[in-house]
């Protein structure tokens, strides 16, 4: 399916929903050596597919052990490569935040629209219900993604919110520097009943909710590259108005036992 599009790569899709999300080429490097992570959209995570201009790019940052580190932008045809660089070790904290683009959905493509993103069944409802019957569906949206890299040792360092408007926070158990459980926020509010889709495998998805403390749990046994994605979707605040989305996404490697070195 390709939607109608206002100047975003990022938004045209296939049967299945295009993520945006940061591919790390690795996700523990020797200190002093930057760190490749890829920005790209793609329905086969964790596969490159769609890249986008650097003009697309709102803001990105990476932080590690708390402290700010350099980052390069350089446009590739399947993604944004992200150069960072710190001489610094520890985890660290890669966001890239996009500039709000605006899609265009034809009456028949509405459903398919809504059924691809994991929104609210509410908000869901509240579209079905504002939605005048044959309208296309008018759509403001942006990508915020995030993926947790390391330098040298993956040790987790204590944070919280990042500053996008929504963000999985990453929570750890002393003694083991891969997290199984994470909280959805909004503006550092927790985000409840919120469905997640969680990919990880050979095209391997589930699809879960937020508690009420906007806290999910990845599936016991997983390991390799994991994938979160939420969807947040608001009724326009004016009449004839655009719905807004924000797409959220993070990034991590799971791992079982795996000591300081990132062994």
């Amino acid at each position: 399916m390709v939607a109608m599009v206002s100047g975003l790569s990022l938004f045209a899709g296939a049967a299945a929903a295009h993520d945006f999300f940061l591919a790390p080429e690795r996700f523990v490097g020797p200190m002093g050596h930057p760190l490749i992570v890829h920005a790209t959209s793609s329905s086969d995570f964790p596969a490159l597919n769609v890249g986008s201009p650097r003009s697309r790019v709102a803001e990105v940052r990476a932080v590690v052990d708390g402290r700010p580190a350099a980052v390069t932008v350089g446009a590739q045809a399947k993604s944004l490569r992200l150069a960072v660089s710190s001489d610094a070790q520890g985890m660290a904290t890669v966001t890239l935040l996009t500039i709000w683009g605006e899609s265009t959905w034809r009456p028949d493509q509405v459903d398919t629209y809504l059924e691809e993103h994991p929104f609210k069944a509410e908000d869901v409802a509240t579209v079905r219900r504002l939605l005048p019957e044959g309208a296309p569906l008018e759509v403001r949206s942006r990508r915020l993604a995030k993926t947790l890299v390391c330098f040298q040792t993956c040790t987790p360092t204590a944070g919280g919110a990042t500053g996008l408007e929504v963000e999985f926070l990453p929570e750890f158990v002393a003694g083991q520097n891969s997290p199984a459980t994470f909280q959805l926020v909004r503006n550092g509010h927790p985000i409840p009943a919120q469905p997640v889709t969680i990919r990880f495998g050979q095209d391997e998805r589930r699809a879960v909710q937020t508690d009420a403390e906007g806290r999910l749990r990845i599936p016991d046994g997983v390991t390799g590259p994991v994938m979160l994605v939420a969807a947040t979707l608001d009724a326009p605040t004016e009449r004839g108005g655009r719905f807004v989305t924000n797409n959220a996404s993070l990034t991590f490697e799971a791992a079982v036992g795996r000591d300081e070195s990132g062994r």
